[in-house]
């Protein structure tokens, strides 16, 4: 077998002409396991965007080429392996043509998966509560004694970390990750499901199909998913119609008699206990998502002795409902920008009922209809919504439309320092500016992080 027909490894690249697609945290952590690897082998790297500088400055001379600008097919199909980041759809036209030309397309993840078959891994993915969920994944299997590697989607490439001595590897991955992820993942979890990312998928139907793709891949009797969210229940009945390989017990539902379920203020185990949420969690998205990690540890056979010992040191994440401060005169700033979708704004929203809210939204204009979510948001009655660009006076015209009123307006703004400056207008003392976008972070910043810390920035508070 010729390298160009042998399954793709980051060893067996290096006879290849070889490309990245793309330069986020994937890309340079490719980049830089490839250098280690194939210290004299070159490089193209091709992006749409300047990369971050101090990364620019590392490129070897004379060996890595980057090309900024559009993609263009020309330029990738003359390269035998392209190595797509997850920012860069697969459905771009460009890539599209360099497949037809004979170009293979691979990602880091598959590169990992590929270097690692015998790794035990959980794969966690859903439209929302994802990032949390693996959180609290990981903190239970530590807290049952085993070393554990968080990574993916949660802001940690794979080849960042070293595998020695890992017992359990939780890997958060978002549609972008799993649309052509080549591995076998030995358990995954589906949280949920619902539009998303319609623009980069070129449509629901492929979203979808994308992000069950986890229930083809992952070994029989494997698949954990959320028995209680109807929408996934019926695409996954689909999904194992067709004659996958899952296994005769073919998902393991949690929410359901029997599995971990949320009830009571928290979770109930088969054996009757409850857990309860850790102190830095609340909302009842959170209890899915507790019980979510439940159901999977305890499949992988490691639920701890007392979940609740185990999980009472969990820290929280970053820019997910994250408290940075209270002003002196009672408003308190939450960062939730990991929120990228209106029913994550909705969970953050209801997560904060009772207190008078003024919710910051708006982002990349994905094409998603917020009319099917306007009813859930006259129902939990923000204080004031504040719309950040791109689309966020578009999303306030159609929730206007759509009935909302709100006692402190709707209000269109250029960027945060006018956005945050509205928001302490109009909020009561006490109460709470929540950044909750329900879009993504791009063209305005890098990335979520950036976004979550030009938020801190203007709030004039620290963590």
């Amino acid at each position: 077998m010729s390298a160009s027909e042998a399954a793709l490894t980051l060893e067996n690249l290096g006879a290849l002409d070889v490309a990245l697609v793309g330069v986020g945290r994937e890309g340079r952590a490719t980049w830089s396991q490839w250098v280690k690897r194939h210290p004299h082998r070159p490089l193209v790297l091709y992006t749409e965007h300047e990369p971050p500088a101090d990364f620019a400055a590392r490129l070897r001379s004379g060996l890595d080429e980057l090309v900024v600008g559009p993609l263009n097919g020309d330029s990738l199909i003359r390269h035998d392996v392209l190595v797509r980041s997850p920012g860069v759809s697969p459905y771009h036209g460009a890539l599209g043509q360099a497949i037809a030309g004979g170009a293979r397309v691979t990602t880091m993840s598959s590169l990992w998966f590929a270097e690692h078959p015998d790794a035990r891994t959980i794969c966690v993915t859903g439209t929302k509560g994802k990032s949390t969920t693996t959180a609290l994944v990981a903190c239970l299997l530590e807290g049952a004694g085993r070393r554990v590697a968080m990574a993916g989607n949660i802001g940690r490439p794979l080849f960042d970390i070293d595998p020695a001595g890992i017992d359990w590897w939780v890997i958060e991955l978002s549609s972008y990750q799993l649309c052509d992820l080549v591995g076998r993942p030995q358990l995954g979890v589906l949280t949920n499901l619902s539009d998303e990312h319609l623009d980069w998928h070129a449509g629901p139907d492929r979203y979808r199909a994308d992000k069950l793709r986890l229930a083809r891949l992952v070994e029989p009797g494997g698949l954990v998913a959320n028995g209680a969210d109807a929408a996934l229940a019926d695409a996954l009945s689909g999904v194992l119609a067709e004659g996958t390989d899952v296994g005769s017990e073919a998902v393991h539902w949690f929410n359901t008699p029997g599995a971990p379920s949320v009830e009571q203020g928290g979770v109930r185990l088969a054996d009757g206990r409850i857990v309860h949420l850790p102190p830095k969690l609340r909302g009842n998205h959170n209890r899915d998502n507790l019980a979510a990690a439940l159901a999977v540890v305890q499949r992988a056979g490691e639920l701890p002795e007392d979940p609740e010992v185990a999980l009472a040191h969990f820290v929280g994440l970053p820019h997910r409902l994250h408290t940075i401060g209270r002003t002196d005169d009672g408003l308190a700033f939450i960062d939730d920008s990991l929120s990228t979708t209106p029913v994550a704004t909705l969970a953050a929203l209801e997560a904060l009922a009772g207190e008078p809210v003024t919710v910051l939204l708006g982002g990349l204009d994905r094409g998603l209809d917020w009319r099917a979510h306007a009813s859930a948001f006259v129902r939990v009655g923000p204080h004031a919504v504040v719309g950040l660009p791109d689309s966020g006076e578009a999303i306030i015209r159609t929730l206007a439309d759509e009935g909302l009123e709100c006692p402190g307006g709707m209000h269109a703004c250029e960027d945060m320092a006018e956005a945050i400056a509205r928001a302490r207008a109009v909020t009561p003392r006490p109460g709470i500016v929540l950044l909750s976008p329900g879009a993504p972070s791009f063209p305005r910043y890098r990335d979520y992080v950036a976004r979550g810390e030009d938020f801190k920035h203007h709030s004039g508070l620290s963590s």
